[in-house]
């Protein structure tokens, strides 16, 4: 950080206090960020998002908490919400990501609005709880809007256990030329899903 005319102030500054000039960085995107401490103890710094409205949702929350990180949920907000997103949040599995899930008689158009709500790009069609397929934004180019993803969808799945071990579930995935799959319960129902870099 630097002051205009390099002259700091002789008393604390808050954040009231300051104008943040805007400015280029050599970081292209928010995953390129390394938190590793530089002893190589493995360890990270804590990464902690402003209590904004627009940004620090339940949708972040859940992102930023399963990376050991922490989001302030802003001071508007209603304690019960509060209380049921923190609650969401800390049900979320610490492994697989939340799917986005869809009715095999939804439309692209459907899908299309909800895909991009998640990093993984992908919505998992389910019938009475269990994938039958995935749908990705690749599928659903050049398709009318008002196609039926039974239509579409990728029916050949990749089936992960909801307990594989992180390595493992990779190497399924590699071994399959995949970027991801759904994973399941014992009961087959849908669990979670998994991408390659997230097991990495």
């Amino acid at each position: 950080m630097r002051f205009l005319n390099d002259q700091r102030p002789p008393y604390d500054l808050t954040y009231d206090d300051v104008f943040m000039v805007p400015g280029r960085s050599a970081v292209g995107s928010r995953q390129g960020v390394d938190l590793a401490s530089p002893d190589g103890s493995g360890t990270t710094i804590p990464l902690v998002v402003a209590n904004m409205t627009a940004i620090a949702g339940r949708r972040m929350a859940e992102t930023v908490a399963r990376r050991g990180g922490l989001v302030v949920i802003p001071q508007d907000i209603p304690i019960d919400v509060v209380s049921d997103v923190t609650a969401w949040v800390k049900s979320r599995d610490l492994v697989l990501d939340t799917p986005i899930t869809l009715a095999p008689s939804q439309t692209a158009a459907d899908a299309l609005s909800l895909l991009p709500k998640r990093a993984h790009g992908a919505g998992v069609v389910v019938e009475d709880g269990r994938p039958v397929g995935v749908v990705t934004e690749s599928d659903l180019t050049g398709v009318d809007r008002f196609t039926q993803l039974s239509e579409v969808m990728s029916r050949d799945l990749l089936v992960l256990k909801a307990d594989v071990d992180p390595s493992e579930a990779f190497d399924q995935l590699d071994a399959a030329h995949r970027k991801l799959a759904p994973a399941v319960d014992g009961d087959g129902r849908l669990a979670g899903i998994l991408t390659r870099k997230g097991a990495l």
